[in-house]
């Protein structure tokens, strides 16, 4: 377990159950989106590498628009 891990269980520890369960669910969920995210990418590797390499050769024949976050 890593320093920051232990401070963050310590520190959650001095908290109230009701504080500590409500802290607990939101990583429990964050990981678990995590690990969906992870196993997306893994999924989608080969794709996401061909849609990269269409945008770069793409973007080498002045086909791309910089992006403008305003007009989003």
């Amino acid at each position: 377990m890593t320093k920051t891990l232990q401070e963050a269980i310590e520190r959650l520890q001095q908290m109230p159950e009701d504080r500590q369960d409500l802290l607990a669910r939101l990583v429990l969920h964050e990981i678990d989106e995590d690990e969906k995210w992870a196993k997306s990418t893994a999924a989608n590797v080969d794709k996401l590498r061909g849609l990269i390499g269409e945008v770069l050769q793409a973007d080498s024949r002045g086909e791309c628009e910089p992006l403008d976050p305003d007009r989003l």
